[in-house]
């Protein structure tokens, strides 16, 4: 089988780059993996082109999630059976990676699959979500003092092991596998989302087609960096995406 990926970036440290990318690499499969960097310039483009078989492009203007990774996908030299949408700042063990591709090829019925998520200190991160709806969000931004807890807890699932695969409402974008044929028809993201909700948007779109689940049988790590919480361009990005989301669905 074929795999392909994407990572999008924008002003990332080498160090956190060559973490992901050293972790795709280590997938014995074969494989393509195109970085497409939305920085104001193409100081990355050096250090990516030391990796073998990595192709970088540079956008030339800051694209937004969605419209990077779509950008890659036209522009792989050839089609996969599974493609890979991965966070620059994730890593994992290539090998168990290896299997949890095998396993997505094996079972077409699944449209789009993602993993156990766990931060760099080995927690769980929660990131299977209901379909936000306003609520959901504003309780999330006005959580003072912990008076939505209970409610963010139910809204992440939290009284629930996941411990064998499970079909899913939708989870945070950070590491997502598609069957490659449904991410075509799909059209990839749809790109008025800058950024956030686009992952979301997704998901609902893609359940037209078959399963979405999470496989908890096979882990990544991810630093989860939170940045609309503490930058106020990506909280306007945020809600901004959040209106348009609304205002589609």
């Amino acid at each position: 089988m074929k795999v392909s990926a994407s990572i999008v970036i924008y002003n990332e440290e080498k160090e956190t780059l060559k973490k992901v990318i050293d972790s795709f690499l280590s997938i014995t499969l074969d494989k393509e993996l195109i970085v497409v960097d939305n920085s104001p310039n193409n100081n990355l483009q050096e250090f990516c082109e030391t990796f073998d078989g990595i192709k970088y492009i540079l956008s030339n203007k800051n694209l937004g999630f969605g419209s990077g990774h779509n950008l890659a996908f036209k522009n792989l030299s050839k089609k996969s059976d599974v493609h890979m949408i991965i966070n620059p700042d994730t890593y994992f063990n290539g090998e168990d990676i290896k299997e949890f591709l095998l396993w997505m090829n094996e079972h077409p019925e699944v449209v789009l699959s993602v993993p156990r998520v766990y931060s760099p200190d080995h927690t769980i991160q929660n990131i299977v979500r209901e379909i936000p709806t306003p609520i959901t969000l504003i309780k999330r931004r006005l959580n003072f003092k912990g008076i939505f807890d209970d409610f963010i807890a139910k809204d992440e699932f939290r009284d629930i092991k996941f411990c064998k695969t499970t079909e899913i409402p939708f989870a945070h974008g950070c590491f997502f596998l598609f069957q490659t044929e449904i991410f075509n028809n799909l059209n990839g993201f749809d790109e008025r989302f800058f950024m956030y909700m686009e992952d979301v948007d997704i998901f609902i779109r893609a359940k037209k087609y078959g399963q979405t689940v999470i496989n908890p049988h096979y882990k990544i790590y991810h630093e989860h960096r939170r940045g609309s919480s503490k930058n106020f361009k990506l909280l306007y990005y945020h809600i901004n995406s959040a209106i348009k989301f609304f205002w589609k669905n």
